[in-house]
């Protein structure tokens, strides 16, 4: 019997030694079979204190109320806290490997065991507390943060957040800092009813990016979408229409888009004059080179104007744009900004309406 059992442990060692040299192996001088902890550090970022930026805008004693309003209102868009993370681990430009977290904070860091590599990796934060925005893409170079596909949207609600980062196993001791930047903006039209007593005022915004693509940091204006947006009044004669959104293009990018004829460019707003033939020459500079626009309704005595307000400075990421306007005598929006242009239209009907492209 024992002569039987040391007879089979020789099979078994001699099937074991063919076998072993068939196995991967983590046992070598470099350890490139084996697997590696990537501690990563997520950390959130912003670029916009928003009570310190809407309180130095609306600094006068009479908008005071409303730089707080604004600053509750918008405070969910610019936080420093993220609730949900989405991680992507690239080879090139194919996925390796794909998790998420939910991070319930400006800071949280993972141990993600992955196979001893070299990675692209691209991380997105609140994406899923905004209803607005969705992620889409597979490959490095697709991943994007979309814009809802709809002609006219809500303001967006959270602040959502991207970044991207090379990780390379011979770095940092396999521990990396990955800061998150938030990839949408926000603009407030801040405006003084000047004694008028409006039955309504509504706004829109146009102009503004439809996508992030992350791999990238670029900004995609393949789609025309309206942000509606959303109002507040401080009680005391102010009125605000405001909405959270992707930014503008700036200078740069819009000569770019036209040199290429890449896009077709956005054609001016017709300044408002009466019984006179339109003329080019007669737009104002804002006008001319105008990145993004803010049409706003205002009706009074049954008589609805219809002002478009055409904005030359760029919006960026991160960023909140505060204008300041008032109510003239016939019901339009003014403003003093210099960056401004405001083009109106007195008696304004829907039914002569139309889209105009930017």
């Amino acid at each position: 019997m024992l002569t039987k059992m040391k007879k089979n442990n020789k099979k078994i060692l001699a099937l074991l030694a063919l076998a072993l040299p068939a196995l991967p192996s983590c046992i070598n001088e470099d350890l490139s079979g084996c697997g590696t902890d990537y501690g990563i550090t997520y950390n959130v970022r912003l670029r916009t204190n928003l009570r310190s930026t809407l309180y130095g805008e609306l600094s006068a004693p009479a908008e005071q109320a409303m730089a707080e309003r604004l600053a509750t209102a918008l405070g969910g868009v610019f936080t420093d806290r993220a609730s949900d993370l989405d991680l992507a681990f690239y080879n090139g430009e194919a996925p390796a490997h794909r998790e998420a977290h939910e991070m319930d904070g400006s800071s949280a860091t993972y141990t993600i065991y992955l196979p001893s590599a070299d990675y692209n990796h691209l991380a997105i934060a609140n994406a899923g507390a905004e209803p607005q925005v969705s992620v889409e893409g597979d490959a490095y170079s697709a991943l994007c943060l979309r814009q809802a596909p709809a002609d006219t949207i809500d303001s967006h609600s959270s602040g959502v957040f991207a970044a991207r980062r090379q990780l390379r196993v011979a770095d940092a001791g396999g521990s990396f800092n990955v800061d998150l930047y938030m990839q949408n903006s926000a603009v407030a039209l801040v405006i003084d009813l000047n004694g008028h007593q409006l039955s309504s005022i509504s706004g829109s915004l146009s102009g503004m990016a439809s996508a992030f693509a992350v791999a990238d940091s670029a900004y995609l204006f393949d789609r025309s979408t309206v942000i509606r947006a959303s109002r507040l009044d401080d009680g005391a004669g102010r009125v605000a229409l405001y909405a959270a959104c992707f930014p503008s293009r700036d200078h740069e990018a819009y000569e770019a888009y036209k040199a290429y004829k890449t896009y077709k460019p956005y054609k001016p707003y017709k300044p408002y004059k009466p019984n006179k033939p339109y003329s080019p020459n007669k737009l104002t500079a804002p006008e001319a080179s105008a990145l993004y626009r803010l049409v706003v309704y205002t009706t009074e005595n049954g008589s609805t104007t219809e002002s478009t307000l055409s904005v030359s400075e760029p919006l960026r990421a991160g960023d909140i744009k505060v204008i300041k306007a008032r109510i003239g005598d016939g019901g339009q929006v003014v403003t003093d900004a210099p960056e401004v242009g405001v083009s109106v239209k007195l008696d304004w009907k829907p039914g002569g309406d139309h889209d105009i492209e930017i």
